[in-house]
C-alpha cells in the first residue's frame, strides 16, 4: 500500500512539474498546487 501511494506521489510532482514548465499563469498555479499537495499528502503519509 505504501508503494502505491510513493507512485501516486512521483506521478502527482512530474505532472506537476509539467505544468510548470508550460508558462501559462493558471498552468503554473495547479503545478505548485499539485506539488504542495504531493509533499504533504507524503509527510502526512509517513515521509517519502
Amino acid at each position: 500500500m505504501q508503494r502505491k501511494g510513493a507512485v501516486v506521489v512521483g506521478y502527482t510532482i512530474c505532472v506537476g512539474g509539467l505544468l510548470l514548465t508550460a508558462g501559462s499563469g493558471v498552468a503554473v498555479a495547479l503545478g505548485v498546487a499539485l506539488v504542495t499537495l504531493a509533499v504533504a499528502a507524503a509527510v502526512l503519509g509517513g515521509g517519502v
